[in-house]
C-alpha cells in the first residue's frame, strides 16, 4: 500500500503540479524541506512513497550527497529519488545524479505532463489508469455462486470503479461485474476484485458512500475497448 507521502524541495513551480494531480486527489501528503539535510532526515523520519529533490533550489552538492545517502542506507535506499536538473545543465551533472543513485531526472523548464510521466513511472502507476471519472450508473455485480447484487457506480477508470452497495464483501473477493456505459451498449462483464472496503463504521474516504473499491482483473479486448473509448470521451 502506498504510503502517500512526498518528500518535496520547497518549490511553488513543483507543488502546483503535484496539487493538479493525482497525487492530491488521492490524498497525498507533500513535505517540503529546504535543503539536503532536512531532505535526507524527512526521508528518514516519514518513509516517503517518493522523494524529489530541485537541484538549483538546493543546490548540486547537497542535493546530491543527499540522494547518495539515502542510497547509501540500507533502510532507506528503496525510496525512489527524482532529481530535477536546472535549465541547461551540462550531461556531466546529469551523469553526477545517476552516480548517486537517482531513480530518474527531469530537466528544467519543467513541463507539468513529463515531471509527472517520471513520478508515476517510478510508482508503477499509469496516469490515464490513475485518473478517475465521476459518473453515476446502475450496475448489476455477482460473487462466486452467482448470486446478483445492486449497486451503483461512483467513478471509474481503466483500472476499476469505486461501487456504491450496501452489500459488503471482504478485500480480495472475487466478483463478475455488469453494466452498460452510458452512451454504450452492449451490457459489458468484467471479472473483478475487492481493493477497498469503505464500511458505514469505518469510512476509509469519508468523501465516498458505503461501498467497495474494486479492481478489474484481466478484460475481454471488447471491455477494453469499450472502457477506452468512453474514458476517452470524458
Amino acid at each position: 500500500m502506498l504510503a502517500k507521502k512526498i518528500v518535496l524541495s520547497n518549490d511553488a513551480a513543483l507543488l502546483a503540479i503535484l496539487k493538479n494531480s493525482f497525487f492530491q486527489r488521492e490524498g497525498f501528503e507533500m513535505i517540503l524541506v529546504q535543503d539536503g539535510q532536512t531532505g535526507f532526515q524527512a526521508v528518514e523520519a516519514e518513509a516517503p512513497t517518493l522523494a524529489v529533490f530541485d537541484l538549483a533550489l538546493l543546490g548540486n552538492k547537497q542535493s546530491l550527497e543527499c540522494c547518495r545517502a539515502i542510497k547509501e542506507d540500507p533502510l532507506l535506499l528503496s525510496t525512489p529519488v527524482l532529481l530535477v536538473l536546472p535549465e541547461k545543465a551540462e550531461e556531466d551533472l546529469a551523469d553526477a545524479c545517476w552516480h548517486a543513485g537517482c531513480d530518474a531526472v527531469v530537466h528544467r523548464p519543467l513541463a507539468a505532463e513529463r515531471f509527472l510521466d517520471a513520478a508515476c513511472g517510478l510508482l508503477g502507476i499509469s496516469r490515464r489508469l490513475a485518473r478517475r471519472f465521476p459518473l453515476g450508473f446502475e450496475l448489476l455485480f455477482f460473487d462466486s455462486r452467482l448470486k446478483k447484487y445492486h449497486g451503483r457506480c461512483v467513478n471509474l477508470n481503466r483500472g476499476g470503479m469505486f461501487l456504491a452497495t450496501e452489500t459488503l464483501f471482504p478485500v480480495n473477493t472475487e466478483l463478475t461485474l455488469e453494466f452498460i456505459l452510458p452512451g454504450f451498449s452492449p451490457p459489458l462483464q468484467a471479472p473483478a476484485r475487492v481493493a477497498w472496503v469503505n464500511h458505514p463504521e469505518w469510512l476509509k474516504k469519508k468523501s465516498m458512500p458505503c461501498g467497495l473499491g474494486v479492481q478489474f482483473n484481466v478484460l475481454s479486448d471488447e471491455v477494453k475497448t469499450a472502457l477506452q473509448d468512453f474514458l476517452d470521451r470524458q
